[in-house]
């Protein structure tokens, strides 16, 4: 494993979580960017780090030139690091906020408008589904963790493959 692969996996997880700590201790979470963007947000801060993970071991280490699977290798590194840590953080953060931002959540102005915008649902029944939705909202951190580990999945990736192809120098012969 490359080192320096493994100092931006950790910079980049750093990073993303400072972000994500920031949007649930400054109150953004149930912000429309933070309840829509933010996860998707920190996912994408990591095509960044494959970028100069890959560009520092290729110009400093190998003089310009690297292979695919090298490039691969690289990047594949700090997405596994990535992964552990931004996991590891998302159990916690579930287990410290997510249950009590699940009643703040169903509470709020965002689900009663989506509640408003279901024609079946009678006005007189808010109530009743809302406190339904807070004492059956049994998710675990668990769940709520693998949830988000699929979108990283997805995206970290296949940026970590489209990176390493259009990063990769080979010699011209």
């Amino acid at each position: 494993m490359n080192r320096k692969a493994l100092y931006f996996g950790l910079g980049y997880s750093l990073t993303a979580i400072a972000f994500k700590l920031f949007i649930l201790l400054a109150g953004y979470s149930l912000s429309t960017f933070g309840f829509f963007y933010s996860s998707l947000t920190s996912v994408l801060l990591i095509i960044p780090f494959y970028v100069m993970a890959i560009k520092s071991v290729r110009d400093k280490d190998y003089g310009g030139i690297i292979g695919g699977r090298e490039c691969a290798r690289i990047a594949l590194t700090i997405f596994a690091i990535g992964a552990i840590l931004i996991s590891i953080y998302n159990y916690f953060e579930f287990e410290y906020s997510g249950k009590a931002l699940a009643i703040d959540y169903y509470n709020s102005e965002q689900f009663m408008t989506f509640l408003k915008s279901q024609s079946k649902i009678k006005p007189e029944d808010y109530q009743k589904i809302i406190a339904e939705q807070i004492h059956t909202s049994e998710v675990s951190a668990f769940k709520a963790t693998t949830g988000k580990l699929f979108s990283y999945m997805f995206i970290g990736l296949s940026g970590a493959f489209i990176t390493s192809a259009i990063m990769k120098r080979s010699v011209k012969k």
